[in-house]
């Protein structure tokens, strides 16, 4: 599901972040998507999609991974959870948070790297991408936004 999900993703994601990071370059979201096509064409709209591919696949690994075994753990140490539904939504809810956090860790360095690619029109690959973050600001520039995107996978996978 998160391979097909970059096909559907990939689009809606490149005109967001067109959208924020030049405000001015259309009217609505039908402008972007109008311009974007007629500037760059249409597949410059899922030029991110191996990208999304290293963002997507590790995220769904890594929620699900931590998800089960955190969840799994909490259960062994206190199985009155598994009779008691407040408890086990309350284990669910702690292991979706951590879940979460994990998922946003190891996507959070290509999250990055579709944000370069998308702010403007470019023909810039995924590895030139990245060594322009990594110029900019070093290894740093891939953990930029975590905080955000924790709080909000975190609240997502919950």
């Amino acid at each position: 599901s998160a391979f097909l999900c970059c096909f559907l993703l990939a689009p809606f994601d490149a005109v967001r972040i067109r959208t924020v990071s030049q405000p001015d370059y259309a009217d609505n979201i039908f402008g972007v998507v109008s311009r974007m096509i007629e500037e760059e064409g249409l597949l410059s709209l899922f030029s991110t999609v191996p990208v999304w591919f290293v963002k997507e696949i590790p995220f769904n690994v890594m929620k699900f991974l931590v998800f089960d075994t955190s969840t799994e753990f909490m259960y062994e140490t206190f199985p009155a959870a598994r009779e008691d539904i407040r408890l086990s939504l309350l284990v669910s809810l702690f292991g979706g948070t951590l879940g979460g956090i994990a998922a946003t860790i190891v996507s959070n360095p290509a999250d990055a790297v579709i944000s370069e690619l998308k702010k403007s029109k470019t023909e810039m690959s995924p590895m030139e991408a990245v060594e322009i973050l990594k110029e900019r600001a070093g290894i740093k520039a891939f953990a930029k936004g975590m905080s955000l995107r924790m709080i909000y996978y975190s609240l997502l996978v919950s």
